[in-house]
């Protein structure tokens, strides 16, 4: 009798505090209808205890009020800035931005079947008010743009997005509606996530809004960064496919794609992947030349061929031109440091100096401050060439119209294998240049 008594007790406990919460929440909804008077701050404590209970944080009465209390203070806020135009924005747009999830959530738990049923109560209210606010999210997103806070920009943006995206509004074309408006709001919404370094936050947007998003080369390139900066190579590796056929101009998909690949030990894979791509166009300068950049380390031979095709693919290319310039030089550099260096060794090494010179200069022409000038500059002094060094050195050099001439038979004649002594070596045997360090790729 007394456990049963005990129990009647414990269950009339639970239920007088069910009540407690039902009255805080209807007292937050009289509270946020105070106007100007109203304590919002007191309202919320007492929502917040709501959403903190049980019997109460799944009713969909709390979540409505829970909204409401937001949105009154959003329009007191509102009414501030109005009539004081230097008021701080910043609470009324905060406010504004608290809305949104808590009356999604309305509809979440009202569009569970109960009983077989859904009864839409207060999503109704939800669905009634909210198209005359969140279009208010737009301003608030590029408030907070206009001050660098690129983060809340990013959660403004994501909920005006969340709004046209719920299943609330689905029926309701002039909310649901994806015009270009929205799509460049999704783009700015993952920009501004990527810009303030949630990446995180940028990669869950991309998954909400990336379908809808303009702007798709730049777009995807912030949308691998941060899902690089999270070190995620599974997840980096489709938005690197998608953005390799939109933009296969774009060095940076093909460049990562490969580079993952390397450090996976996947070099066939690679490999591969380039074929596939110069199999759709066998010009495509970008895919030739990082195939050349696979091969570089092991066979510098091979590797010079497909930078030449690189540059034959595009003569005006700066990156398969500077490419093609420095291992022509780091050829030369790797002939002459052979011990035994033969007078035909030594003939071709000079060779690949001079066809080193037309390539660098072709980069040079396209970029001049991208790497081409030091080695360039090193050429001219090397083949006594000594107006042009000084032209470099002043900055005042015109290259012209430089025009690679065929590599083909040069670069086949390439032999890198020591030879024993059987003939006289090359005489005099010039000093060994410097090998060019890899010059900075241009996007």
């Amino acid at each position: 009798m007394k456990k049963l008594l005990c129990a009647m007790a414990l269950g009339l406990m639970t239920t007088a505090g069910a009540f407690a919460q039902v009255s805080n929440v209807k007292a937050a909804e009289k509270i946020a209808g105070s106007g100007d008077k109203a304590d919002f701050a007191e309202a919320r404590r007492l929502i917040k205890e709501a959403l903190a209970n049980d019997e109460t944080k799944n009713d969909p009465y709390t979540w409505y009020v829970a909204g409401l209390v937001e949105r009154e203070n959003f329009n007191v806020e509102q009414k501030k800035s109005i009539l004081d135009q230097g008021a701080d924005k910043v609470p009324m747009y905060v406010a504004l931005a608290n809305v949104i999830p808590a009356w999604l959530q309305v509809y979440t738990i009202e569009s569970q079947p109960v009983d077989g049923k859904v009864k839409l109560k207060y999503a109704k209210k939800v669905k009634e008010a909210l198209p005359a606010d969140y279009q208010q999210l737009l301003n608030a997103g590029s408030f907070y743009f206009d001050q660098k806070k690129y983060a809340e920009a990013a959660d403004a943006f994501g909920k005006y997005l969340e709004v046209k995206r719920s299943p609330l509004f689905a029926d309701d074309k002039a909310v649901s509606e994806i015009d270009s408006n929205s799509m460049n709001v999704a783009y700015y919404a993952i920009a501004s996530a990527y810009t303030a370094n949630e990446y995180a936050k940028a990669i869950e947007l991309n998954k909400k809004f990336g379908d809808i998003a303009t702007n798709k080369k730049e777009l995807l390139q912030m949308v691998a960064a941060s899902y690089l900066a999270n070190q995620d190579t599974a997840g980096v590796f489709p938005i690197l496919i998608e953005g390799d056929k939109i933009a296969p101009e774009v060095p940076y998909f093909v460049a990562n794609i490969v580079s993952i690949y390397q450090k996976q030990g996947k070099q066939d894979e690679a490999v591969k992947y380039l074929e596939s791509k110069l199999a759709t166009n066998p010009n495509d300068a970008m895919a030739l030349l990082m195939t050349g950049n696979l091969y570089e380390q092991t066979d510098l031979k091979k590797a010079l061929s497909w930078y030449y095709k690189a540059a034959k693919a595009n003569p005006t290319d700066f990156n398969a031109n500077l490419y093609l310039g420095q291992a022509l030089y780091n050829s030369a550099a790797k002939l002459y440091e052979l011990s035994n260096l033969t007078q035909a060794q030594a003939a071709t090494a000079d060779n690949l100096l001079k066809a080193a010179i037309p390539a660098l200069e072709a980069a040079y022409k396209a970029n001049p401050d991208g790497g081409a000038k030091g080695i360039l500059s090193s050429l001219y002094y090397q083949q006594k060439m000594e107006d042009k060094h000084t032209a470099i050195e002043d900055g005042t050099l015109d290259v012209g119209s430089p025009t690679l001439g065929d590599l083909t038979a040069l670069i086949e004649s390439i032999d890198f294998t020591p030879v024993a002594v059987t003939e006289a070596p090359a005489q005099p045997v010039k000093k060994a240049p410097a090998k060019a360090t890899k010059g900075k790729a241009r996007k």
